[in-house]
């Protein structure tokens, strides 16, 4: 009979690795301004063989993928946790910006991000991370303002949430006279409120018991 309990703790333990693989290639990548690291130097830096790597990664560019799968926890948790009555925008806002506000590490994260736009095979799964929010953020304006059953039209506005958000951190990457992170929670605060008082006069709130 299989045990339950092990099989949970080796799941951990394999996620944990491949959380500090990624730390490790993160770390690499800001350190030397490029993501040319190579597999070898991301395992030598951890303490494994590449094979290891490999059984965790399909190709070296997967190696941020678990970065962003705890970012999108983070966004779902904020989400997850936010009023019935609280301004969309500003809980959007907050959920595309608190882990950089946690971290309090701006000029990392911002090389990091200026990687991961950059460079196409990084950037391929950044675009992806955004996909994988949709569905958490309809959720969340559902709750909110009618999207109605049409499929297209019910996800159209997290679509133009995730390249609202997309477009603030871009901002901030290329005004290189401009690291202040308050500029891109600003941007991306405005940018909401633009799309919600567009989406309001197309919709109108969910009425909610009391």
């Amino acid at each position: 009979m299989s045990n339950p309990a092990k099989a949970k703790l080796a799941h951990k333990r394999a996620e944990d690795l491949r959380l500090t693989i990624a730390h490790a290639a993160h770390t690499l990548f800001v350190a030397d301004g490029d993501t040319s690291a190579t597999v070898e130097r991301i395992c030598e830096t951890v303490g494994i063989a590449p094979r290891t790597f490999h059984r965790y990664f399909a190709t070296k560019e997967d190696v941020v993928l678990p970065l962003f799968r705890r970012s999108e926890q983070l966004v779902r948790d904020v989400l997850a946790k936010a009023p019935l009555d609280a301004d969309p925008a500003h809980v959007l806002t907050h959920a595309f910006t608190t882990e950089v506000h946690q971290r309090q590490s701006f000029d990392f994260d911002r090389t990091f991000m200026t990687l991961m736009i950059n460079t196409p095979e990084y950037r391929r799964r950044w675009l992806e991370w955004g996909e994988w929010l949709y569905e958490p953020i309809t959720e969340f304006l559902a709750a909110r303002i009618e999207l109605g059953t049409d499929p297209f039209l019910r996800e159209l506005p997290a679509q133009l949430v995730v390249q609202t958000s997309r477009q603030a951190y871009t901002h901030w990457i290329v005004k290189a006279d401009s690291t202040d992170f308050a500029e891109v929670e600003a941007i991306m605060q405005r940018g909401l409120t633009v799309l919600f008082t567009g989406l309001g006069a197309v919709t109108s709130p969910v009425a909610h018991a009391t």
